[in-house]
């Protein structure tokens, strides 16, 4: 009976180990960004492209960016975005810019596919390529997630066919979570390409004097 009291202590020792185990994965789990790039109407590049936050959180959209790969073998970088002047009179700023909060199972409107490959930098504007040159593209999106002081990032490539009738397919069934800290230089990359900042730097504090 002496051995009861110290094998009972153990076992409950495991137990609550166990326990606050469950309980930090579960944590993690819901504190972690998850985000979508949904490409609605199966293979028609005219469908809407869908930014779904599936996360717990709010995150916010700083960027949208699409790579663009030419039959030549160019990279076309864009903004995915209006560049028409905002007013005060615009009663949905959000989708207007395709920037700002982005609430948990809320969702963006990128644009159709085809208005996301020629770009739409003004409404007469004209792309300087044709939508047939455009044989593949990956889409990004740079964000700020609440908990984290590093900006993260998802993105997923497209493939487009232009023989037989006009398609676009995904690369595959998911979209790549941009979270971890190795992702870190890439998505601020990302960013800093956008942004153009006078001060570049890793950390908050690298660079980063705003005295002036």
């Amino acid at each position: 009976m002496e051995y009861v009291a110290p094998i009972s202590s153990a076992v409950m020792a495991v137990v609550w180990i166990i326990y606050f185990q469950l309980f930090f994965i579960q944590y993690r789990h819901n504190s972690r960004p998850y985000l979508v790039i949904h490409h609605a109407q199966n293979e028609n590049p005219d469908a809407l492209c869908l930014l779904v936050n599936m996360g717990k959180q709010t995150v916010h959209v700083q960027c949208v960016q699409a790579i663009l790969y030419t039959r030549t073998g160019e990279e076309k970088v864009i903004t995915v975005t209006e560049y028409r002047r905002v007013s005060a009179d615009d009663t949905d700023v959000h989708k207007v810019l395709r920037q700002g909060p982005l609430q948990p199972g809320g969702y963006l409107v990128l644009g159709s596919f085809r208005n996301i490959i020629l770009g739409r930098r003004s409404e007469d504007a004209e792309s300087d390529y044709l939508f047939e040159d455009i044989t593949g593209m990956e889409l990004r999106v740079a964000l700020i997630h609440g908990p984290s002081s590093h900006p993260v990032g998802v993105r997923r490539s497209f493939g487009l066919n232009h023989q037989g009738g006009q398609a676009i397919y995904p690369a595959n069934i998911h979209t790549e979570q941009m979270t971890r800290r190795r992702d870190r230089n890439e998505v601020r990359r990302w960013l800093e390409q956008e942004l153009q900042p006078e001060r570049q730097g890793r950390t908050e504090s690298d660079n980063s004097d705003q005295s002036r």
